[in-house]
């Protein structure tokens, strides 16, 4: 088997609720979609793990961000946490695990919720997760190294009681309205410097803060972006279909589906790397 670890760990079976995963990569916390508490960690943290399979981790603070209702047709998992990172700040969850729920959370498939906590570290969180539900074990059963027969019910037994105690209390609180939430697009160079695609580029000077406002007008720059300009009427050059975040079968199928008959236009590099194969 070939691909990335985020994609292929899942896919295998590997990735199970209730485990600790630890990879020498930012985006482990793809696999809190699953229930798992997942981080990343460096090379010398990588060498203790295979040496001593321990590792010592501070008590990190908690942040529940609850998705509220249900997002319209077409909204993927990408434009609700894009939505999430834009009301946080790419720093806003910087110390916590993350806890994503809500109905629009429920509602999403696993490869959706992979997105959504491999992108927890796009606003500073050491891990995301998602509480394990009937969605995670139907995308679990069967798998090559997932538990099998009278093992996978009882897995699933105990998966079942990894969910948040009613009335738990977190040190951080973010709630968003899924209605509220359009396709999302970044116009600068972190995740946080994002629009909804309806919306025109800011105006750096529209910021209050100071490091803001320097960051927004380094980021135009850069982009070579101009405020007040409505983000539709960007042309597209590049177009990348891939990534840990957005690799999986599912994210394929839909940019197919959008692509089919089509060809690339003259003047746009379009770039397809499947996360496994």
């Amino acid at each position: 088997f070939q691909g990335i670890v985020h994609v292929m760990g899942p896919e295998q079976g590997v990735t199970l609720p209730g485990m600790t995963i630890v990879c020498g990569d930012s985006h482990t916390a793809t696999h809190g979609a699953f229930g798992a508490l997942a981080f990343g960690i460096g090379t010398s943290e990588v060498e203790h793990v295979l040496a001593t399979q321990t590792l010592k981790q501070g008590r990190a603070k908690t942040m529940k961000i609850e998705v509220k209702g249900k997002a319209a047709p077409g909204i993927t998992a990408k434009d609700i946490v894009l939505a999430i990172i834009g009301k946080t700040g790419s720093a806003g969850g910087t110390g916590h695990v993350v806890e994503f729920c809500g109905e629009a959370i429920r509602d999403l498939s696993m490869e959706g919720r992979m997105t959504l906590c491999n992108m927890a570290i796009e606003m500073g969180a050491k891990a995301g997760l998602v509480a394990p539900d009937q969605t995670t074990f139907d995308y679990v059963k069967g798998r090559l190294h997932a538990p099998k027969g009278k093992d996978f019910d009882e897995a699933v037994a105990w998966w079942k009681t990894l969910t948040t105690d009613d009335g738990a209390t977190f040190d951080s609180v973010v709630t968003l309205q899924a209605e509220e939430i359009a396709p999302q697009v970044t116009w600068g160079t972190n995740p946080g410097q994002v629009i909804s695609v309806t919306d025109i580029i800011p105006d750096p000077a529209s910021f209050t803060d100071p490091v803001e406002r320097a960051s927004a007008e380094k980021a135009l720059a850069y982009m070579g972006l101009k405020s007040g300009v409505p983000l539709t009427d960007v042309a597209i050059d590049k177009v990348f279909i891939g990534s840990c975040t957005n690799s999986r079968i599912e994210d394929l199928r839909a940019a197919a589906e959008i692509a089919k008959g089509c060809k690339v236009a003259p003047g746009v590099q379009a770039l397809v790397v499947p996360g496994s194969g």
